[in-house]
């Protein structure tokens, strides 16, 4: 039944993709662009994670689990956030060194641990790392933008709320797995730990702050203003 896959979080990336393609696909922009593909991407692989789970939980002689998917989205998670913080840091750096060996960090641990388990088991280290250089990359562009010289009126700005939207949700994550055993033993309801609700919650901050942001950035091009 289509409410199976019409859940709360595919709920969410389905309407920012379809805000970014309204107010992005005419984007002068590369890194603004992409960001219509990336969540295209993302889509298909959350509802394409659900329909291979189905398949597993009823054949799971024959049927492998769908984390080897989320092991993919990986690569283009670090790719595309990437490509946007070097076009987002570019104004204030030469981001090409950071965004590089970040990504070349990035695919050492993927790589190991192809190496160690394979794509059938979840890629903790890889996911952590990722979420750390992007709380990282986020603060530094905060720092840069609180020693920016220009007026920026930060409610209009696409770049602080996309911005805003990764630290809030990769530091959220990182936290939340830190502390994943103790809070995996919360139960809220019969069906589900607090965990749960924790990382919905991170993922419709995340695109709440990524529509808003699109929104702005579709506003301000129309507008003639400042694109940052």
């Amino acid at each position: 039944m289509i409410s199976e896959y019409l859940t709360l979080n595919t709920s969410a990336e389905i309407i920012c993709f379809v805000i970014a393609f309204i107010c992005l696909i005419k984007d002068k922009s590369l890194a603004w662009r992409s960001m219509v593909l990336f969540l295209l991407i993302t889509c298909i692989t959350e509802l394409t994670g659900i329909y291979i789970k189905k398949l597993y939980l009823a054949d799971t002689v024959h049927v492998r689990p769908n984390i080897w998917i989320y092991n993919v989205l990986i690569i283009f998670q670090a790719g595309f956030t990437s490509l946007m913080f070097s076009h987002l840091l570019n104004k204030y750096i030469n981001s090409k060194p950071i965004i590089i060996g970040g990504l070349a960090i990035l695919f050492i641990m993927y790589v190991i641990e192809i190496c160690i388990h394979g794509v059938f088991e979840k890629h903790n280290l890889t996911t952590t790392t990722m979420s750390v250089l992007f709380v990282l990359f986020s603060l530094f562009y905060f720092f840069q933008l609180n020693n920016d010289a220009d007026y920026i009126v930060l409610k209009n700005s696409p770049a602080f709320w996309w911005v805003s939207g990764v630290l809030f949700f990769y530091f959220g994550r990182t936290a939340c797995n830190i502390f994943y055993y103790k809070l995996s033993l919360v139960v809220v309801t019969p069906r589900h730990y607090l965990t749960y609700y924790i990382y919905n919650a991170l993922n419709i901050l995340l695109y709440a702050c990524w529509s808003y942001s699109f929104i702005c950035r579709k506003w301000l091009t129309t507008t003639s203003k400042s694109l940052y």
